[in-house]
């Protein structure tokens, strides 16, 4: 069989939606009372990575090592994923690939061997539920707040719109809007909050600036 042909069939797509979410309790307790159940409550950490010789960012694709503590069991693992670029312009569908490593320490060396450096971290509080093939997660992010994320992994990208119209109807269910989903991964929207935060700042020192002259006072 041509090597092309293979890996076409070991491709995993990842539907997936994510909306910010006010009373997590209460997301929770509806989660549940719908035939969602509760199997992991877990602390991941994840480190992005880039390369001058390959922009991942700007591909609007991801490149990972995530460590994961059990909240209940105590104990940990790692892996590593890459998320290929968005597949349409209403949810966080995409190519995905993972597999767990023993190491996660030695995988960035390899990673830095090959010119791949650390971009960024993010860290986050996850509630795992479950119903048949539908996965929730109840996020608290660190610096971000809290998210719910429902998601399925399809062999199969055309299985995109049957999933998504289920995922439709258990927001609305919640008392939530597709309108109101947001497609920026945990990583863009932190990143963005930090540039807007320097650009106020070095806004304020402009300021400063202009009136250091006059006596007046930036506090």
């Amino acid at each position: 069989m041509p090597q092309q042909e293979k890996l076409k069939e070991i491709d995993n797509f990842e539907i997936e939606i994510k909306i910010p979410i006010e009373d997590p309790e209460r997301i929770m307790k509806s989660l549940l009372t719908r035939g969602f159940q509760k199997y992991q409550r877990v602390i991941e950490e994840d480190m992005y990575y880039n390369s001058e010789y390959h922009d991942v960012r700007k591909c609007d694709e991801a490149l990972r090592i995530r460590k994961t503590r059990d909240l209940l069991t105590g104990k940990t693992r790692a892996q590593i994923n890459f998320k290929g670029k968005k597949i349409d312009q209403i949810s966080m569908s995409r190519r995905e690939y993972e597999t767990g490593i023993e190491d996660p320490d030695c995988m960035e060396k390899i990673l830095g061997a090959i010119g791949f450096t650390r971009a960024a971290g993010v860290k986050k509080t996850r509630n795992y539920l479950q119903r048949g093939e539908m996965t929730a997660c109840l996020d608290q992010v660190e610096n971000l707040g809290n998210f719910l994320e429902l998601e399925v992994i399809v062999g199969k990208e055309n299985l995109r719109e049957r999933y998504l119209s289920q995922m439709r109807e258990i927001l609305q269910e919640l008392g939530l809007s597709m309108d109101n989903t947001v497609r920026a991964s945990y990583l863009s929207m932190l990143m963005g909050k930090e540039e807007n935060i320097k650009e106020r700042n070095d806004h304020g020192e402009k300021n400063c600036g202009d009136i250091s002259g006059s006596g007046l006072s930036c506090g």
